[in-house]
């Protein structure tokens, strides 16, 4: 009866630890948001965002299922927000950087995102979602790789590379915001 006992007992355990799940990996990010030096136009420099001294900011390479701890700092003078566009935010759409959802970082302060990638492969990208911010940097890109045990309907690529596209003129964001909001331009905002 003993031994029934613990074959039983034996068992329990066993599909105890057979049916746990080790939690998806988490990947930290510590980002500082400044202004600097950027030339878009090649040949028009201007003031723009940099995230860690990049422009664009630093690229999010991770796998289905990743735990993403994105730690911002926010270093302008003016209120800061970041959206992702395309990820799910699933049990944290407060998170997802849209005005009124979030609430901005405020100079000299900062937030921190906690986001998963869950269920999606992909590209991605971030961008600022305040003040007209976007037209001056801040953003960058995500990608989502599949996990290598679960198979893709597709081949593999070639060969992977980033392409993030924007609109630049020949003045800051602060100068062409008022053009853009009133809608009417006193500005050469082409390159001449």
């Amino acid at each position: 009866m003993a031994a029934a006992a613990a074959v039983v007992a034996l068992a329990c355990v066993l599909s105890l630890v057979l049916s746990a799940q080790a939690e998806a990996p988490y990947r930290f990010f510590d980002w500082e948001v400044t202004y600097g030096d950027i030339n878009p136009l090649g040949g028009v420099p201007q003031q723009g965002i940099l995230i860690n001294g990049q422009f664009p900011g630093p690229e999010i390479d991770c796998q289905t299922n990743d735990n993403l701890v994105i730690n911002v700092r926010n270093r302008l003078p003016q209120p800061f927000l970041l959206s992702w566009n395309g990820i799910q935010h699933r049990k944290n759409s407060w998170q997802d950087g849209v005005s009124g959802t979030n609430c901005p970082i405020p100079p000299g302060q900062n937030y921190t995102y906690h986001m998963q990638a869950k269920d999606q492969i992909g590209s991605f990208f971030y961008f600022p979602s305040l003040a007209f911010h976007k037209a001056a940097g801040g953003f960058g890109a995500i990608r989502i790789n599949s996990r290598p045990r679960i198979p893709v309907p597709f081949p593999p690529p070639a060969d992977e590379f980033t392409v993030l596209i924007g609109d630049w003129y020949n003045t800051t964001h602060k100068l062409s915001k008022p053009c853009w909001t009133t809608g009417s331009c006193c500005l050469p905002l082409t390159p001449s």
